[in-house]
């Protein structure tokens, strides 16, 4: 019985302490910028006027698959990306991109980027279409912030990933 008084009282006294701050709330401290870390990664982040960022992520293998029209086995499970952006140095606008370990990892996958905007949800959003010339296989990310892309589906919904993978790309500098 005592045991159990004790546990009462702890028990108050822990709900009393928040008693007096109801809207007192324990989170995760929040930065005021997202900004990217500096990473070490094994290929080297290109760098200079024509290089609009890099950008890595993990994601699962057969939704990408689907997309680009690709056959995979079970054993493709997750696709890791490097993303690598350029652009006009002077006018800032969109050129190439390259993509290294995509579904062959013994190839990087090179084309063309450029800015579409709007998603079924949000007209406004800023969405990346790599191998903008090739729709029925581009690839669509949504611009979160100058530091984070969501990779969407064809028709430029959200795509759901897992605790273990997600559908993000994140940038990465020196």
């Amino acid at each position: 019985m005592i045991v159990v008084g004790m546990k009462v009282k702890v028990l108050l006294l822990f709900l009393l302490g928040f008693a007096g701050q109801p809207n007192r709330v324990i989170a995760q401290e929040t930065r005021a910028t997202n900004v990217p870390t500096k990473a070490s990664v094994r290929n080297p982040v290109d760098s200079g006027p024509a290089v609009y960022g890099r950008f890595d992520g993990r994601f699962p293998c057969a939704e990408i698959a689907k997309d680009w029209k690709v056959t995979v086995g079970p054993e493709c499970t997750k696709v890791k990306w490097s993303l690598t952006l350029f652009q006009d140095p002077k006018t800032g606008q969109p050129t190439t991109y390259k993509l290294r370990g995509t579904l062959d990892r013994s190839a990087a996958r090179e084309g063309k980027w450029a800015l579409v905007h709007g998603t079924k949800t949000d007209p406004e959003a800023v969405v990346y279409q790599l191998d903008s010339d090739k729709p029925e296989v581009s690839v669509y990310l949504l611009k979160g912030d100058d530091h984070v892309l969501f990779v969407l589906d064809q028709e430029r919904n959200f795509r759901v990933g897992d605790s273990y993978l997600s559908y993000t790309l994140n940038r990465i500098v020196n």
